[in-house]
């Protein structure tokens, strides 16, 4: 068996101790997909509460749910016992890697944090994809591990996952979100090669999708487009967007990023009339959240400030204060600096 000293078992030898754990009640019965849910859960854990998990643990190795939650409030806290949360992680790699607890923000080691721990989850990721290359959650796990600082590496094992199940579109979608992750690192803001290579990926994913997921991908493919130079596509996408926009009653980001496009091609074709109504138009979603980033888009509004348009800007600012509600102490501050003549650091910016 398996334990917290590393020792890994063989793929039958998981499935059988997960199944006899479950069948004896050692495990609490908990669906791998709630496992993400309980480590963002324990991210709320008090000190007591989390000492309490771990003295279970010592009696039952193998509670998912505890050592989740555990994850979480250890990620919380890293600063001050990075390598507690490093162990907890690592269990789950060496006993679970299938658990979808693994694809989730909590369980992400930081080498700023922990760099030995991060060395050993980067060599144990490794050896799993290595020894189960058939195995597409291993793969799509280790994908994820690596993405924010190897992403070649990420990428190749994508790949993998995609010569697997041809027909997913989510191996096509983390792909695209690679490429268009370094495309918008890119110093002078966007790269268009990059963001042309993130096209060709979600162009996949949009043909591979059903009819939602093809909407959910409207936002990205449009703003790819324009980075990529793809102006025509772009325009295309984003007039889908507001075709689509009535259906979507409790979300604005069809609204929202359908007007944002079309005024980017407006300005990119220096008419600030259409700019400025597209800008307004993308700040009227009826109260409805941007869900993309939790945030309205300020990059069209940045760029008409650098055009002078600073009434519109506030209108829009004013604007955005009716969906964003958690965001407006943000919002007045912005509106003050525009007032005073200056360009705020606006963020996030999906251009």
């Amino acid at each position: 068996m398996a334990s917290d000293s590393g020792r890994r078992l063989a793929p039958s030898g998981r499935a059988f101790l997960l199944a006899f754990a479950l069948a004896t009640g050692v495990v609490a019965a908990a669906p791998a997909q709630d496992l993400g849910r309980e480590a963002t859960k324990g991210r709320s854990l008090s000190a007591a509460e989390a000492a309490t998990l771990e003295a279970r643990l010592l009696d039952n190795p193998q509670d998912l749910r505890a050592r989740a939650q555990l994850v979480g409030y250890y990620h919380a806290s890293r600063h001050a016992n990075p390598r507690r949360h490093t162990e907890h992680v690592l269990w789950f790699i060496r006993n679970a890697p299938e658990s979808e607890v693994l694809g989730s923000r909590p369980a992400r080691i930081s080498p700023m944090f922990d760099a030995e721990g991060y060395l050993e989850a980067k060599r144990a990721w490794q050896r799993l994809a290595q020894d189960e290359p058939d195995n597409v959650a291993i793969l799509r796990h280790a994908a994820g591990f690596h993405a924010p600082s190897e992403a070649g590496f990420a990428a190749g094992l994508l790949r993998l996952a995609e010569a697997i199940e041809p027909s997913n579109p989510e191996w096509a979608r983390e792909l695209a979100e690679l490429e268009w992750r370094e495309a918008r690192l890119f110093p002078e803001g966007r790269d268009p090669a990059g963001a042309a290579r993130a096209l060709v990926h979600l162009e996949r994913a949009h043909e591979l999708s059903g009819a939602a997921g093809r909407v959910d991908l409207l936002p990205d493919l449009a703003l790819a487009a324009f980075a990529a130079g793809e102006h025509d596509k772009a325009r295309t996408h984003a007039r889908a967007m507001l075709e689509a926009a009535p259906r979507f009653r409790d979300r604005g980001d069809p609204l929202h990023y359908g007007n944002l496009v079309l005024g980017h091609l407006a300005l990119n074709a220096n008419d600030l009339e259409e700019a400025r109504s597209r800008l307004l138009a993308a700040g009227l979603t009826g109260r409805r959240p941007i869900e993309r980033f939790g945030a309205p888009d300020m990059s069209l509004a940045k760029a008409l400030l650098h055009r002078g348009e600073s009434g519109t800007v506030l209108e829009y600012l004013e604007l955005c204060l009716d969906f964003w509600a958690e965001g407006e102490e943000r919002l007045r501050d912005w509106i003050v600096l525009v007032e005073a003549g200056l360009v705020p650091d606006f963020r996030p910016l999906a251009f």
